[in-house]
Formats: C-alpha cells, structure tokens, sequence
C-alpha cells in the first residue's frame, strides 16, 4: 500500500494527466469509460469486445514499486491503475518503464518503436524478443440495404507484431520482414529453419530465428 501511495504522489506531481491525449475523458472517476472517434462520443461499456486482455487489476511491480493493481489497455497503449476507487493513467517515463506482473509471469518494456515510446510484451530477455499487442476501434456502420445488419462500434484485436532486438534497434520478426532486411543470412536461415522445422506463427520459434539472425550477421 506504501508503494501504491507514493507511486500515486510521484504520478500527481508530474501532472500525469497530460499523458491522456486528445480525445480521451481525464476525469480519474470516469477515466477511459468513454472515447471520441471523429466527433462521435461512445461509451466503453456500449463497444463490443474489450481493449483490455484481461479486465481485472493485477498486482505487478512497476520500477522499483511493488504491488501494484495494473491493467493493460492495448487500444491506448497505456497502463492504468487503481488508487481510492479512482482509475490513474501510468506515464512513460523511464523510472516506470518495466512493468512485471507478479502471479502471470508476463512483462511489460517501454520502448522506442517507430518514434514513439510503445509498451511491448517481453517473450525472451536473453534474445531480446518482443511481441506487440494492438486493439483497433471499428466505428458504428449503419446498413445501407435491407439485406445488411447496423454493424456495432467494436473493439477489434488485431494480429499481434514481433520485434527483435538488434544492434540496439527493434526489427520486425516476420517472413516479410526478415527476408528484407537479412538477405545475405536467407539461404542459410532457410536450411537451418527446414532442419529444426521452424516456422514463422510459433513463439519459441521465432526466438530460435531471431537468436540465429544475431549469431549469423
């Protein structure tokens, strides 16, 4: 609880709401229940599906602050927490940039990706393998004959994204990706991957190619 309280203090006085961004309700009672999609205004609770993997806070350690209740909101990119009943939005900062979840064994890194400081699930430290959680927003569609159905504002997950770590920059972990960018290691990548039949939609898989791309460069 002493963690909780001062990581709330620390938050407040870095005037964290200015993390929020354009379009998304500030307010910590109503914080993330609605969101504006050009000038429309919905409601969380009235969008199909989730942004969140799992709605329910989980206590996780954040820096060097333990226990605290933390949920992963993969549309906004952003951790909230609980403090008094009120909803918090965690800033980026690099004191707060690992975010580890205690009883699921799942962590969180704050990295620069594309220009931007972007929260990525880390699947293997030693490699440096990192996977990328995105949730779209599908606006409400209204049918336009009477063979078609309304379609409902809806949270949609989308293809997770893989990145490796290499020579300090993050490079996607995809068929695409890797025989753009590694195309001298191709042949030798490609026999190593049918001798260990390795493919491309396995995690521990990818692991394996990405530690042998950093082994071979």
């Amino acid at each position: 609880m002493k963690n909780l309280i001062l990581l709330t203090l620390i938050i407040s006085s870095q005037t964290f709401f200015s993390q929020i961004g354009v379009g998304l309700n500030s307010s910590p009672n109503s914080f993330y229940e609605s969101l504006y999609f050009k000038n429309n205004k919905y409601e969380y609770k009235d969008i199909k599906g989730s942004p969140y993997e799992n709605t329910d806070f989980q206590l996780a350690q954040i820096g060097d602050y333990r226990d605290i209740p933390v949920r992963y909101n993969s549309y906004t990119d952003s951790f909230e927490f609980k403090q008094d009943g009120k909803n918090y939005i965690l800033p980026k900062e690099d004191n707060l940039s690992r975010v580890v979840f205690q009883n699921r064994k799942k962590t969180y890194v704050l990295l620069n990706l594309e220009g931007s400081k972007q929260y990525l699930e880390e699947l293997s430290s030693d490699v440096g393998l990192y996977k990328k959680n995105t949730t779209a927003f599908r606006e409400f569609k209204k049918a336009t004959t009477n063979y078609e159905q309304d379609y409902p504002p809806t949270f949609e997950q989308l293809a997770p994204k893989y990145y490796g770590s290499i020579d300090g920059n993050l490079v996607e972990i995809s068929k695409k990706s890797v025989e753009k960018n590694f195309s001298k290691q191709q042949k030798d990548l490609k026999d190593y991957m049918r001798k260990n039949n390795l493919n491309y939609e396995k995690e521990q898989d990818l692991i394996k190619i990405l530690s042998f791309l950093k082994s071979n460069k």
